[in-house]
């Protein structure tokens, strides 16, 4: 009979109060060693009922720069205060300690280290082949390393050895392309890994807990899951470690490292079981699970004995203690876009989460320091998206009186639209669970109510939201050529999004030009809409690329895999403006050549253009009342991320917005 996802396990001598696991993240809550808020952030999880949580992978040697670096005695107190924090709840916490390699960042301008001169994808340079020497010290490097997060009280610690940074470069025959023994046979191969095992075996002797990542690579030539089952089986003959966790893909193909909304619940397995196949130490796997029920197939199936669910808990901190008291309707949802777990790194700098505020803040947002208002107050929310529910929400977890009045006959705003687009319909399971919350804690929800500034002050709340949204300007205005907007734009084939997903026309034609001026999802969503009702694409664009704004979500990349293999046809214009629209074609040119024009068929345009706030009713009440408050797209046309931020900021006490990185 398989265990049960709640049920302990023991690794080496270490035992774990359940099965459920916070895989390693990148959060950049920190600086060299743990920051107040990445301390907040992981006692969250642990408050929540989280088994394992393993820190992001944190650089053992300073020619691999990160922003967790374990490279002397200095981060052990920052370790000791992160286990203080997190042991009344019964957590156990390790360390994934890595060098980047060729994708890593070397401080002075000087160029990364690999084992061959192979470049990698992150345009950090050609490598400098590592010198035997320097082979030695980094090895060495990982068991120092290791040696210091036991002194600093963490339960173990994880060698990476996937995702195509050191580790997995040497075992890769892709880059790996040395003639001495580090490199040639899949058992020279892997002797870099041996040595960083024997090293932290050597100092942390082994009792203590060791475990390895390993992923195949997508890209033709690297390393394969075949390859991987002879390198368990070498480390677990030599008994050099404890567990091991498979996982998948690399720096060749990212967005399968953090599978977004196109890939499906465990999208992993198919690869990482055969790593995990016959495995006789724990095994641990992860791939999109948001669910304790989706964690326990993984079990029944025998391919792991651990699952980590690591963006469902940065949803929602809570999930195993809600889970495990009866209330899974009130887990908060992971929706897979990774636009603030992943693409916040870079956008901000900052780990955020786009259906949970709190990330990253925990310090001062966490809903458990939410207290019952002294003089609960009456709160009028005047629209119903993300933004309005949020807000209403969070007033009404005060003890507030809430009424929330949309003009349409369903919550949910925009996403409304927006879930009905191909591959998006995950977003939709956000504005469901609010819907849920805000009948759960006795909201009282006006539907079909369009409400004027009299209508408003007439209820006489206390306080007033509005979260009147936003609607697309559609005069075709483009950015970087704002006084030069395309001819054609009233007539009856040019489209929004809205009015294309919603719309219902069905007479459509062959061919279809989408015109993004914003660089977020919208167009992808609408190009994924156009091919299901059997169009060709042109792609018509003024940035470099498609959809800069998800490059770093993977979701960019994702959709462009999807776009340029459908049969209808693709076709991206990069850095050109549109220009004319005609029944049946459009003329475009690009941005910086005004007179280099070209026709193209076009029998249906749709124009994604930045939108047009609507906050009317604010301006008409904002001198008329002390306490109103203009959140969401009727502040600033955004992206649900920001919405939900607002909603819930608007009725919380003043927090900080920009974090705080500094050693705890």
């Amino acid at each position: 009979m398989a265990a049960k996802i709640l049920d302990p396990i023991t690794i080496n001598k270490l035992e774990l109060k359940n099965r459920v696991v916070i895989t390693p993240h990148g959060t950049f809550l920190s600086v060299d060693s743990f920051s107040e808020a990445a301390i907040a952030y992981q006692t969250a999880r642990a408050r929540g009922g989280c088994g394992l949580s393993i820190v992001e992978c944190t650089s053992t040697h300073p020619t691999s720069v990160n922003t967790l670096n374990n490279f002397d005695d200095r981060v052990i107190p920052g370790f000791r205060k992160m286990i203080e924090s997190i042991r009344p709840y019964g957590m156990k916490m390790f360390q994934q300690l890595y060098h980047g390699g060729h994708n890593a960042n070397q401080p002075g301008k000087r160029p990364p280290l690999a084992p061959s001169d192979v470049h990698g994808t992150e345009l950090k340079g050609v490598p400098v082949p590592l010198l035997e020497e320097q082979i030695e010290e980094i090895v060495a490097s990982f068991g120092d390393a290791a040696e210091r997060c036991r002194e600093g009280g963490l339960h173990g610690v994880e060698i990476h050895g996937a995702h195509g940074y050191l580790i997995h470069q040497f075992l890769s025959p892709l880059v790996n392309r040395r003639e001495d023994k580090w490199g040639g046979s899949l058992e020279n191969r892997t002797r870099f890994l041996q040595e960083v095992l024997r090293a932290v075996r050597r100092k942390v002797g082994r009792d203590y807990v060791v475990g390895v990542r390993l992923s195949a690579s997508e890209a033709i030539g690297g390393i394969t899951e075949e390859d991987l089952q002879q390198v368990v089986r070498s480390l677990i003959a030599e008994d050099l470690i404890d567990y091991v966790s498979g996982s998948f893909g690399d720096y060749y193909e990212m967005r399968y490292m953090v599978g977004t909304m196109a890939e499906p619940t465990g999208y992993m397995l198919p690869s990482a079981s055969q790593i995990l196949k016959d495995v006789p130490i724990p095994r641990l796997t992860a791939g999109r699970f948001r669910t304790l029920d989706e964690a326990q197939q993984v079990l029944n199936d025998d391919i792991a004995d651990m699952v980590g669910m690591l963006r469902a808990h940065i949803a929602d901190p809570n999930l195993v203690s809600k889970s495990m008291a009866g209330k899974v309707e009130e887990v908060r949802p992971c929706i897979a876009c990774n636009q603030g777990c992943v693409g916040g790194l870079f956008r901000e700098q900052w780990l955020g989460c786009t259906v949970n505020p709190a990330v990253g803040f925990e310090k001062y947002l966490a809903e458990e320091l939410i207290e019952p208002a002294k003089e609960p107050r009456k709160v009028l929310v005047v629209g119903g998206g993300p933004a309005g529910m949020e807000a209403a929400r969070v007033a009404a977890l005060q003890g507030h009186r809430v009424i929330l009045a949309e003009a349409q006959p369903t919550l949910g705003g925009a996403v409304n639209a927006a879930k009905r687009a191909p591959v998006l319909h995950t977003i939709g399971d956000i504005v469901d669970w609010q819907e849920r919350e805000l009948f759960r804690l006795g909201v009282e929800v006006r539907l079909g109510t369009y409400m004027e500034a009299d209508e408003i002050l007439a209820e006489q709340a206390d306080t007033i939201v509005i979260a009147t949204g936003s609607m697309p300007r559609m005069d075709g205005v483009q950015t970087e050529r704002p006084g030069e907007p395309p001819t054609g734009v009233d007539l009856p084939h040019v489209l929004s999004s809205i009015d294309l997903i919603l719309g219902g026309k069905t007479e459509l034609g062959r061919h279809a030009v989408v015109l993004d001026d914003t660089g977020h999802y919208e167009a992808i969503a609408v190009a994924d809409a156009l091919f299901a009702k059997g169009l060709s694409v042109t792609w018509v664009t003024r940035f470099n690329n498609l959809a800069p704004h998800m490059q770093f979500n993977y979701r960019g990349e994702t959709a462009l895999a999807r776009f340029y293999n459908k049969d209808e046809g693709f076709t991206l214009l990069v850095n050109h403006h549109l220009a004319e629209i005609r029944p049946g074609e459009v003329t475009i040119h690009p941005t910086k050549a005004p007179t280099k024009r070209v026709t193209i068929p076009a029998d249906t345009v749709v124009l994604v253009t930045p939108n047009q706030s609507v906050r009317y009713l604010y301006d008409e009440i904002r001198h008329r009342h002390p306490d109103v408050h203009l959140i969401g797209d009727a502040l600033a046309p955004r992206d649900v991320q920001y919405a939900i931020a607002d909603g819930h900021r608007a009725m919380r006490p003043p927090a900080p917005v920009v974090g705080d990185r500094s050693p705890a």
